[in-house]
């Protein structure tokens, strides 16, 4: 349902006529009849300036306020225009008067309705959609049977419906987004921990190759220690060997030739004279022991 314009329904204000609420016994006011013959040329500003100077000089005509208020919205002055409105819709104005104010109260409401909704301020259009529906809603119970009044009423009444689903859309994105927000900034927090633990177990690893490093290290150098001291076991043992006596160079010598030459037999005269001298002394064990380790011994050369 289109909005009709203000001026339409109040076209007969425009004009010099008893709808302007003076007496017919008194003579027109001339800036009355001056500012609706420049609204009739479009000419707003200097209709205003000739109203103004009409409404100061019949303070109390409400008709001169209503027609003030045409001039207004038709500069898109909205505020001033509504103040208009509503002093030309006072109590003591008559009806007609009335229902021609509320009507384009109610259309000037209707317009902040409509910029506001294009600024997606959906509450704010919704509220003054109610305002509008008010308006109409007045202008009707001054004029009954309206028809312009009723057509914006119901389209007031239409938009109201309409910004109110707007704003409940409006809402349940910004909610979603609020949620996607959220759950986007946990995700960030979980892969910053995954990524702060991964960086720390890298440095773990790096940390401890570089003390398996440092071991090694520590140990080539102990074991450079070692050699260059002469700690090894080798050298330990040729120092060993080195401080030896010669009795136990001596012993050792003769165990090995005793390992080496394998024992030789006795020979029947050698056992029999062994077997006698046990049954006569068995000290001289020791001596027959003697002399079968020197068996087959060669003679020392003189060296004399």
């Amino acid at each position: 349902m289109r909005v009709l314009p203000a001026f339409l329904c109040c076209v007969a204000l425009l004009q010099p006529s008893s709808a302007l609420a003076w007496s017919p016994l008194r003579a027109p006011n001339p800036n009355v009849e001056k500012g609706n013959a420049l609204m009739a040329e479009e000419n707003h500003a200097e209709a205003l300036s000739a109203y103004d100077e009409a409404a100061r000089e019949l303070p109390a005509e409400r008709g001169i306020q209503l027609n003030r208020g045409l001039a207004l919205l038709a500069q898109d002055l909205t505020e001033p225009a509504k103040e208009a409105f509503t002093a030309a819709a006072d109590p003591s104005a008559p009806p007609e008067i009335r229902a021609d104010a509320y009507y384009d109260l109610g259309v000037a409401f209707a317009r902040e309705g409509d910029a506001l909704s294009e600024e997606e301020d959906f509450e704010g259009a919704t509220a003054h959609f109610r305002e509008a529906a008010d308006a109409f809603k007045r202008s009707l119970r001054a004029r009954p049977g309206n028809r312009d009044a009723a057509w914006n009423l119901e389209y007031a009444l239409e938009r109201i419906r309409e910004e109110e689903e707007k704003q409940k859309q409006a809402e349940e994105q910004q909610q979603q987004e609020s949620q996607e927000q959220e759950r986007e900034q946990e995700q960030e927090q979980e892969q910053g921990q995954e990524e702060g633990q991964e960086q720390g177990e890298g440095q773990d690893q790096e940390a401890g190759q570089e003390q398996e490093s440092e071991d090694e290290a520590d140990s080539g150098d102990q074991n450079e220690e070692q050699s260059e001291s002469g700690d090894d076991p080798e050298s330990e043992s040729e120092t060993g060997n080195e401080n030896e006596s010669e009795g136990q160079r001596e012993e050792r010598s003769e165990s090995s030739e005793r390992q080496e030459q394998p024992e030789q037999g006795l020979r029947p005269s050698e056992a029999e004279r062994f077997l006698d001298a046990l049954e006569e002394n068995e000290e001289s064990l020791p001596l027959q022991r003697a002399r079968r380790r020197s068996a087959g011994r060669k003679p020392p050369e003189k060296d004399w």
